[in-house]
């Protein structure tokens, strides 16, 4: 399923309670995460034959697995990682709505966004006083 796909079958509401359980203390960012799930959702996806692959992976400096997609497969433009295919390996038991969660989560902080983000962006990304 390409991604477009995936993130038009649910609503940002059902989403961000998802987002909040998979990386606690996020339901601060609710106001810039619905913004870019907006903007997505109005955007023209751009076929991609590349895949947003998830599957088991080792920490850096340690021995500790999580289920998540490596960052390169993020790192073109939210239009781009749009039109590319969803996957999953075995072993990886995410829900569909938990891959809406994690992709819009890594498109915000990985991807190429466009302009209209900017602000939201900054937002997400503020160092914490």
């Amino acid at each position: 399923m390409r991604l477009y796909e995936l993130i038009q079958a649910y609503e940002f509401d059902e989403v961000m309670p998802v987002i909040v359980d998979m990386f606690p203390g996020t339901s601060k960012y609710e106001k810039p995460l619905k913004q870019a799930y907006d903007i997505l959702l109005e955007m023209k996806p751009v076929a991609s034959k590349k895949d947003i692959r998830y599957k088991i992976l080792t920490a850096p400096n340690s021995d500790e697995q999580y289920m998540g997609a490596e960052d390169r497969d993020f790192d073109t433009t939210w239009e781009v990682c749009l039109g590319k295919n969803i996957s999953r390996e075995k072993g990886v038991d995410l829900t569909d709505i938990e891959l809406v969660a994690n992709t819009l989560v890594n498109i915000c902080f990985i991807a190429r966004h466009p302009k209209s983000f900017d602000n939201a962006y900054a937002e997400l990304t503020k160092t914490q006083r």
